[in-house]
């Protein structure tokens, strides 16, 4: 992605990149703006609307744990004003119906080379942490941390920006959760009130998404565990993988809960009254009395 004027200061002329848009070399998401046709998606499309990739949008750009649906982000200077749809450039934002693009205007650090496509990392946290939901930002934030993307001074920097109703995002984010799905269902459990450890180490060998008291163990799967467009073998596979690591955990004392991406995003009641059943009976104690 480049603008016009950094081509032409390359020497390319205005004729060369007219030509190179019609033929399909170049397209051109917003007056002043160049890309190739291979070019990220996201980032053509916060272009053509007038700004940067911002919260949820710009996390995706940098790896972090995010919803798997969400609509596009986009962080534009305080004063713009025309603005575009993110799928046509001749459309203004204010005239179209059923549009979904969110628009960001908080103050936010200056564009550099790195960060012209997409707010910075830390911008993109704060605006994730201030404007989604708790879980989602909880989630976003872990990710971070076990990336080595966010240190003790970024997180400082967050929590002196936050506003007091969102403190508790830094406060419950832990950078030993390994997946978004894991994320949120810590978040869930500690709303009821349930404490968990994520990323238990056993026998130095293998390791524990959740583990609720000394022995029940949560397996949390993400959602492209199985896809259709895996064969069965491979299915085959990552269910036997399954089976042996559940085995194993069963094996050394543990109750072991397999809970699906499904199970966390879509069917949580039922999920945790399930994982309360079994507390119910003592089973995530050492020892239970029968």
């Amino acid at each position: 992605m480049a603008a016009t004027h950094e081509l032409l200061a390359f020497g390319v002329s205005s004729h060369a990149l007219t030509a190179a848009v019609r033929s399909g070399v170049l397209v051109r998401p917003r007056q002043g703006w160049y890309a190739l046709p291979s070019a990220r998606e996201d980032y053509i499309r916060a272009v053509r609307v007038g700004g940067r990739l911002a919260s949820v949008s710009a996390a995706a750009t940098y790896g972090l744990a995010v919803p798997q649906e969400f609509p596009l982000h986009v962080h534009v200077p305080h004063e713009a004003s025309r603005l575009r749809t993110e799928g046509d450039r001749f459309v203004r934002l204010s005239d179209a119906v059923g549009e979904t693009t969110i628009i960001h205007r908080g103050r936010v650090s200056p564009p550099t080379r790195a960060t012209r496509l997409r707010v910075s990392l830390l911008d993109c946290l704060l605006q994730v942490a201030t404007t989604e939901s708790e879980d989602d930002a909880v989630a976003c934030i872990d990710s971070a941390l076990r990336r080595g993307l966010l240190d003790d001074e970024g997180v400082e920097w967050l929590r002196q920006r936050l506003p007091e109703r969102r403190q508790r995002v830094i406060a419950m984010a832990d950078g030993r959760s390994d997946s978004y799905p894991e994320s949120i269902c810590r978040c869930k459990l500690v709303r009821a009130g349930i404490s968990t450890r994520p990323q238990v180490p056993v026998l130095a060998e293998r390791w524990i998404d959740l583990l609720i008291g000394d022995r029940l163990a949560l397996e949390i799967d993400g959602a492209g565990k199985y896809t259709e467009d895996m064969t069965p073998a491979e299915v085959a596979r990552r269910v036997n993988a399954d089976r042996q690591r559940d085995a194993f955990l069963e094996a050394l004392g543990y109750h072991v809960i397999r809970i699906s991406y499904f199970m966390v995003m879509f069917d949580w009641p039922a999920t945790l009254s399930m994982i309360q059943a079994v507390m119910e009976r003592g089973e995530h104690l050492s020892r239970v009395k029968r």
